[in-house]
């Protein structure tokens, strides 16, 4: 199976340069601390005084949404983690380091693991 956003694919960003540029004809023409810069303050205008509420997987997408809400709102953000007991070794563990420890964002860790393997158990696909 071809990944081509990782780099150990031979050629991979020159096939979605090319995509991107050539076929989508779209230029590159912004930067990630203008997007940044940007996504913060679109957040800010959109969340105002509100409270925010996020499901954070660990996985890149709630992660970086995670991030970037968290630099936008500060405390208006709380993130909800549940360990559902079929993360790899240590994840829940890393995933709150990161976000409660070292970042600072308030997460609620709910460890539902118990409940979600003993549902499986006897479940065969």
């Amino acid at each position: 199976m071809l990944h081509l956003e990782v780099t150990h694919t031979k050629q991979g960003f020159s096939i979605l340069k090319q995509f991107v540029n050539k076929i989508c004809d779209c230029k590159p023409s912004w930067t990630m601390p203008n997007y940044i810069e940007t996504a913060v303050k679109q957040i800010q205008d959109t969340v105002k005084d509100d409270e925010v509420i996020l499901g954070l997987s660990g996985g890149v997408d709630s992660s970086v949404a995670a991030a970037l809400i968290h630099r936008a709102i500060g405390d208006q953000l709380t993130c909800v983690f549940v360990d559902n007991g079929l993360l790899r070794l240590n994840e829940a563990t890393q995933v709150m380091k990161t976000f409660h420890d070292n970042l600072g964002v308030k997460v609620i860790h709910v460890d539902a693991s118990n409940k979600f393997l003993n549902d499986l158990k006897g479940i065969t696909a």
